[in-house]
Order: C-alpha cells, then structure tokens, then sequence
C-alpha cells in the first residue's frame, strides 16, 4: 500500500513538473564536435577544439577527487559547453542526463579558473544525483526512465545539501573555493549577529520581508558544519538512504536521524547554535572605527553599491533591495537620495565613473539564442543627462574611462575563452588597443594610471596578483606579487591605489603605494565592505555590510596598519574539510596528451528518448490521462517528442498521439498528430439527445519565432505565429466523413518592467496580443474568429502595490457547424458564453496584506499573503434559436470580487505555491460564485 501511495504521489509530481528541463539553445551555425573519455562527452563548438581537450583532461583529474567523500564514481555523463552566453553558469540534469557549462567567466569569481571551478562544482552533482540513480530501486527506473531518478532527487534531497555539499567539494578541493570568500560567508554572520537566528523554514524556504541567504551559503554551513561533527560518511549514508529507501516518506530525514539522532530542523538548530556562539563572541572583540552614515537610514533591506563622489557634499550610488528594483541614485551630504536613471542587468562588477560621467557593461540577450548575447557599454552624464552606447567586439565587461574622457578600458572574452584588455575610442567605439597575454590570464578591475599606463588584476596560476600594463608595447609586469586572496575593485588616489582584499578573513580596505610597495590595512568593517571611492582631498566613501544590505559611510579615521601586521585568515572549518579529501587537485600536473576528437552530428542526434510513464503526460498543457507515455530530448536542447497514448474515462475513448518540437532553427517548429475516437452528444429531430462516437484525426503544425528584445529595464518579446490545423471526423455509424482546415496568425509582444521581490505587479508593463482564425479560401465551415488584448500594468497607491488592466474584443463569423473557441477573457465566475462579438474589460488592484514568514509543523510555510479586488465587465452579442426562430441579443455581464492569495512551501518542497481563494458577485444574476485557486512555480528550481 505505501509502495502504490508512493508511486501515486510521484505520478502527480511528475504531472505537476513534468517539463523539459531547458536551459535554451545555441547559434544554429555553430558545428560541433565531441570528445570520448572514459567517464565524460564532451560536446562544444568546433573553435573550442583546444580548450575543450584541456578540460576533458581536467575533468577526468576532478573524477576520482571528486568522488572520494561520497564513496561513489558515477556512470558516463555529456558535458556541453555554451561558448557565447552572456551569462556564467553551470548546472547537472537528469532527464536526459547531462551537464552543462557556461564557459565565459565573471568578474566576481574566486581565484581559481573558471573552467576549474565549473568541473569540481558540477562533477560533485554528477556524483549526487548518479548515485541515487545507483542505489534506487529498479521498478522506479523501470517505470519512469530517468525522470524517476531527476523526481527522486528533487523531492527528498533539500536544495541546501545539493549546493552545499557541492561548495565543500570545491573548498575542500582546491586552495580557494567559496567556503574562503568572505563575501559569500558574510551574510548569515551578520544575520545572526544583528537579527539572531532565523527558523528552519525561513533560512531555506526565504522571505519577503527580510532578506535571507541563498541555499548555497545555508548549504555550505550545513553540510560542512556536520561533516565536521560527525565525518564526511554522513552524507555519503544520507544520499544512500534517499536512493534505497524513495517509499518512505521522509528518506532524507529518517537518514539524519539514524547517524546523528537529528532531524534536519533541530541539526540546523544545533549547527546555528553553535555558529551563534562563536560570531557574536568574535563580535565583541571586534573594535569598530568611526565613520559617518551617508545613506539614509531603511527599513527594508536596500543596498548601495559602486560609491563614487561627484564633488564634496553629493555622491552616486546604485541602489537596490528588496523593494527596489536597480536605479542610480545621488544623495547628499544631508541624506537626502534623487533617483538618476534606473540601467539595464549589469554585469557584475562593472560600474565604473570618471567625473560626471557613470561608466556601466550591460548584458544584452540575443534575439534568438538563449545561449548566445553580447555586451553594451553604456555612458552617462549626470549632469547633462547625455547617454551615450558603445558596442564591443566581444562579451566585455568592467569598464573604466580614460582620464581624459577619450577611451574605456573593458575586459573582453572571445567565444574560444581568449582574454584580453581592449581599449576603445569612446566616441567612435574603434578598438584603439588589445593586450593579450601569453598565458592567456584572465583580468579584473582595469583602471588608468595614466593615459599610457593601465593598472588591472590578473587571475596567475598562484592567484590574483595587480599588475602594470604599458599600452604602447602591450608589455605587463606584476607589481604586488603577494598572497591576498580576493583582490578587486581598485581606486587610484595621487601615488596610492586603494583597493578590496580578503586577506584577513573579512573584504576589508587596503592601500598599495606605488613608489615603496607597502601594503596597508586602511579600513577593517565588522562584516565586509566594497566600492570604495576617494575624493581630491583624499575623504573615503565605501560600502559597510549590515544584516539590512549595504550602507554608505564615510570613514572618519583611517588605520595605517602594515599587512605584515595583519594576521592572515586561515578558514578553519575549510581547512577540515580539506583534511577529509584526498589533497587539493593539481591542475598544472594534468597530462599534455590530446583526446581523439569527432564531429557531432545535430541531424543524427534530434533524439534521446530518456524517459516513459505508465500515464499519458502532457509536458505542455499540466495534465496526465489514463495510457503510456514515451518522452525524448536531445543532449543540444533543440529537439522534443512525446509519443502515447491517452483513455479519457469520461468519453470512453483513446487516442494515440506524437508531437514534435524543434528548436534548431530562427523559427520554432511545433508538429502535432492526434488519431482515435472522440465522444459527441448529439440532437434529434425530437429534442432528444444521444451520444455517438467519431473517428477523428487531427494534424497541426506551427511555426512561430520568439524575439528576445530586451534592452534596459524592461524584459521585450516580440513573437509572430502562425499554426495549420486539419481535422477529420468519420461517424462509427455512417460513410459520411468531415474535414476541416484552419489557419491561425497571432502576433504577440510584451514590454514589462523588472520586478523587485516584494512587488506583486511589475510597476510598468505592455501586453499586446492579436489573432486572427479562419479556414483557408474556397473551405467552408470553421468560419473565422479576430480578437485583439491588451494588458497594461501602472503602479498602485503605494509601493508594491499596482493595477493591471485588461482589454480585449473578438469578432466571429460562425461556420456551417462549428465555430472557434472564445479568444477574450469573461468575467471571472461566469461560464464562456456563446457570441458572435464581444468586449471585454477588467481591472484589478493588488496588494501585499501581510508577510508573515509563519510556519506550521513542516507542514506547510507562509511567506506572503496578498489581496485582488477586481470589477470585470463583457458585452456580448450575437443569435440564439428556438423553436420558433433566430433571434439577436445585446446584453452585458459583469462581476466584482476579491482573490485571497497565500505564497506558501508544503512540507519544505522547495518550488513555492499560490494557493488561495477568489470570491465573484454576478451583477446580472445577482449570485455569488467562489473559487479555489492553486499554482506551483517549478522555475524556482
């Protein structure tokens, strides 16, 4: 019994998520090639040829020291390398199972390769999720293909192991990793110093009311803190668990339980604790410095960040939070904040100023490709309020403008991961410079010295190291060749280059001068500072952490404290990490032999079926049915199938059906067949209805194209249509048999401005969506439908509050028999009503009620409650017939009600639901009609 309330359960998770796992595709000329190794495919473009054998070397060198503490080497897996995102990333699916690389680097990654980083850190999730594939029982494998395993693993594994554990793996095996960034350990210090420890629920499930640290940072205390206690066994017997024993309800739990005699909740109690402890006692020793609050006070958690001064009483900032989507602002030396402009997504690490003028990298996605884009430098007066765009060449990052106004300094990455410091005309956007070096180093933080002189770090082979660049000769030499782990953000002030360093523990404020080579501390913050700037008369602005985000301060008095001084941070819980692993992975020692590699061939490989379902499961539309479902994806992502069949139990019919997606192309190609019987209720003579059944067939084809153009603060996508459908119909009873051809042309864009998280509208947004239904010329009997909608967004009466307007009118000319399904929304609570022409209107205010972070036995957590008062109205005309003839009709409904929505987590599942209620008094029928309404958001997974 438990067994089937198992599988039932799994049937309807898989029905709720059952989607492909897409990240999006690649250029469609790109032509691949692979690499065979004993454990990994390697799949990447064929200009990648040189670092892809590279990493394949790598990757087999991570295999054994990455699998060592989880007591399990995995199974073959493909890894595909995405050369020309914009984005840095990587990630491990099931289903089809696979990797994936981003291989561009940022400019906030630790001091390590980025391609290495990627391999310890994805391949420690290879290892995860393969051995509960392992251990799992083989009826589900046999039932549900790979998604069984991609189910099991998202449903029992907490999100704060899966990462956590996967950032030990990359601190424990390499001399850096985050579990050494103080950036990245600093959050839940300051939170539980300031704000004391938060419940389970809210330190992994999140908040909108207090900012909360991501399941990485949570992770990496919870699994390294209990490896510490109890040894690296116990998540190796945790993993195990959960794959042998997927029937049981809490594997995961029961598991902690049985090594350690806690749950999960009270062993986050007992590593919090203890962490408690040991912060606030540091706390105390730590002797703060006096400085000056710049920024005004907040009550949300709101950030400054990238400080610069525009003279002596007004800096710029740029601003975020909680409640707060990013804006440049100015404030004054009384605190009080103008907004300036409001920039597109910026890359981190890449504001920058001169003067007047803000200096940003701007991602730009590209039309088509999810895996594809390019940089945009963008300029700003504040004074004149001139914008000015500068294109690169390649993906470019961490501008920085020449003293004279002339030229910016980025970073750039080519598509083959070839690193250079460019410089440009700024006016004309011409490359004025590249420098490139042989070892092909990686740069951070560019800044002039001088019109012939460039100061920026590089990522060595021992780590970040600042450096000189002559721009006349392209020659570089290391100037400050010391240990100081992360290293960044640099300022220049006369002969002294400011600058953001880790080296004792926290991301404090040191001084480089350039005559002697002293290094100083000038500034230690209590939990970490960033963005520094210095005026002409050498005052210091930067960003000092809180548990309520990044504040401005001025620094009041300096410290002048040799680094020799300085007591360098050792990270004692990543040391004993370290200690648990078989020794830090060598990557220089990696042997120089090449792999035999081959192309790849797209049109050979449009199918990889991976998955199956005792269930007809429809990926697209949320539903199962009753038959057998068999599902492919290909390894590039360009390529779906589904093929099945389906019983509908209310029609006592089935129908078999393959649909086909391909993605390769500009456009998006969409084919569909449906064949069996269908069920229809059927009038006769004498009023009297029977049901008979018909044959039908039904062939669609779609083709549309999905244009990305977002630019600035607004997400834009612009999407024409158009979809062939034929349909057949043959009665079981008689010869005669119908067919039916229509056409459907839509054109859809939206324009809608980001949102912060506590916003429940965008506070600006566009929808436009029009369509138009017909059968082809010269075919009778569909008849023809046009509607057009539109929704427009506007801010409410206060923040975080907004409207949401609708509108919409359809015109149908009724065919012989049939007639299209109605296009424009109806007014909430009334049935769809049959019409010949209809308006639509609808308005609704949304609010935030409460956020009341309340949780009830595990049971289920409540992050948010928010309210919907809302007035629909329609006007319908058309004909109705009776016995005694056709009749016209012109009549409106209306109706006006209130929604009840929760954000609520059940039973700690990570993907948050909506659940609530809607309430709709029908004016016209003077009747009240209620609703329970429900979502899950799976893309928070």
């Amino acid at each position: 019994m438990k067994k089937f309330l198992f599988l039932l359960g799994l049937f309807s998770a898989l029905v709720t998520n059952a989607q492909y796992f897409q990240t999006g595709q690649d250029p469609a000329n790109i032509k691949w090639r692979q690499i065979n190794t004993t454990n990994f495919q390697l799949i990447y473009p064929d200009y990648f040829e040189e670092q892809a054998q590279n990493l394949a070397l790598k990757l087999e060198k991570v295999y054994d020291f990455g699998s060592y503490s989880m007591g399990y080497k995995p199974t073959k897996i493909s890894v595909i390398l995405h050369t020309q995102t914009v984005q840095s990333n990587g990630l491990v699916a099931y289903a089809p199972k696979r990797s994936e690389f981003y291989t561009t680097p940022h400019q906030a990654i630790y001091p390590q390769d980025w391609l290495e980083q990627l391999a310890i850190h994805e391949f420690r999730h290879v290892v995860q999720i393969d051995k509960v594939n392992e251990e799992l029982p083989g009826i589900v494998k046999l039932i549900l293909g790979e998604q069984g395993t991609a189910l099991v693993f998202g449903t029992y594994l907490p999100w704060w192991f899966i990462e956590g554990d996967a950032v030990v793996s990359e601190t424990a095996l390499s001399k850096y990793g985050r579990g050494r960034f103080p950036s990245f350990l600093m959050e839940h210090k300051a939170q539980v110093v300031e704000k004391g420890k938060y419940s389970y629920d809210k330190a992994y499930l999140g908040s909108y009311k207090s900012y909360v640290p991501n399941h990485y940072k949570l992770g990496y205390y919870m699994v390294a803190e209990t490896r510490k206690k109890y040894g690296s066994e116990i998540w190796e017997k945790t993993v195990s668990r959960v794959g042998k024993k997927p029937f049981s309800l809490t594997p995961f739990n029961k598991a902690l339980k049985l090594e350690t005699g806690l749950g999960k909740v009270k062993l986050y109690s007992s590593v919090f604790d203890s962490l408690e402890v040991e912060w606030k006692e540091a706390d105390k020793q730590f002797q703060a410095a006096p400085f000056l609050l710049v920024s005004p006070p907040v009550k949300t958690y709101t950030e400054y960040q990238y400080n610069h001064w525009i003279n002596e009483n007004e800096i710029v900032s740029l601003k975020t939070g909680l409640n707060q989507i990013p804006v440049f602002v100015k404030i004054n030396s009384e605190g009080k904040e103008e907004k300036i402009l409001r920039p597109g997504i910026i890359f981190d690490e890449s504001v920058n100023y001169r003067g007047d003028w803000i200096v940003w990298a701007e991602q730009i996605p590209d039309v088509r490709w999810s895996h594809s884009g390019s940089s945009l430098i963008q300029f700003f007066n504040i004074k004149t309020n001139k914008k000015v765009e500068l294109k690169t060449e390649y993906k470019a990052f961490a501008p920085a403008l020449s003293p004279d106004l002339n030229a910016v300094v980025v970073v750039e990455s080519d598509f083959s991961n070839n690193h250079y410091l460019s410089v440009y005309q700024q006016s004309t956007g011409e490359i004025v410079k590249r420098i490139h070096t042989k070892e092909n180093y990686y740069f951070f933080s560019p800044m002039w010295l001088n019109k012939d002189e460039i100061l920026a770090v590089i990522l060595n082979e021992n780590g970040k190291r600042l450096a000189l660049f002559d721009l006349k000769t392209g020659d570089y030499k290391v100037i400050l060749d010391k240990e100081l782990g992360e290293l960044k953000q640099l300022r220049l002030n006369g002969n002294e280059v400011y600058f953001i360093s880790s080296y004792n523990g926290k991301n404090a404020l040191y001084s480089y001068n350039l005559s002697s080579g002293s290094v100083k501390l000038i500034f230690e913050p209590r939990f970490g500072s960033a963005y520094p700037d210095i005026d002409k008369n050498g005052n210091i602005i930067l960003s000092d952490y809180t548990a309520d985000g990044f504040q401005v301060i001025q620094l009041e008095k300096l410290l002048s404290t040799p680094i020799t001084q300085v007591k360098e941070e050792d990270y004692k819980l990543a040391k004993e990490m370290a200690q648990q692993e078989p020794g830090v992975i060598n990557f220089n020692e990696v042997d120089t032999s090449r792999f035999i590699s081959k192309p790849y061939k797209k049109s050979s490989n449009l199918f990889h079926f991976h998955s199956w379902a005792p269930l007809s499961v429809d990926p697209y539309l949320y539903e199962f049915m009753p038959g057998f479902s068999i599902m492919s994806q290909n390894k590039l992502g360009t390529a779906e199938t589904i093929l099945g069949y389906k019983y509908d139990l209310s029609e006592e019919t089935g129908t078999v059906y393959a649909k086909y997606r391909y993605k390769g192309w500009y456009p998006v190609f969409d084919f569909e067949v449906n064949a069996g019987k269908q069920g229809f209720w059927q009038q006769n003579t004498d009023s009297t209805f029977v049901r008979i059944s018909k044959k039908m067939t039904e062939l669609s084809a779609d083709i549309y194209m999905p244009l990305n153009l977002t630019k600035g603060g607004y997400y834009r996508l612009l999407q024409p249509e158009v979809r062939y459908i034929f349909t057949s119909y043959n009665n079981d009873d008689t010869p005669l048999e119908r067919t039916y051809h229509s056409l459907l042309y839509r054109l859809y864009y939206h324009q809608i401005l980001r949102q912060s998280a506590q916003d429940v509208f965008p506070n600006f947004g566009l929808i436009l969506d029009y369509t138009y239904r017909h059968s082809p010329n010269g075919i009778k009997g569909m008849g023809s439908i046009s509607a057009g909608q539109a929704v427009l967004y506007l801010p409410g009466f206060m923040p975080n509050h907004g409207f949401q307007v609708y509108s919409g009118t359809q015109n149908k000319d009724k065919g012989e028999i049939f007639s299209f399904s109605n296009v424009v929304s109806f007014p909430r609570g009334w049935m769809n009503l049959s019409n010949d022409n209809m308006s639509s209107l609808a308005l609704d205010y949304k609010l935030p009620l409460i956020n009341p972070d309340f949780s009830l036995t595990g049971l289920m957590y409540v992050k948010r409650i928010t309210a919907d008062l809302f007035a629909d109205y329609a006007n319908l005309k058309g004909t109705y017939s009776d016995k005694n003839g056709t009749y016209p009709f012109d009549y409106n409904i209306s109706s006006y009600g209130l929604e009840i929505m929760g954000d609520v987590n059940f039973l700690r599942f990570y993907a948050p639901a909506k659940i609530g209620f809607r309430t709709s008094y029908l004016k016209e029928t003077d009747e009240f009609v209620f609703d329970f309404l429900l979502s899950i958001n799976f893309n928070s997974l």
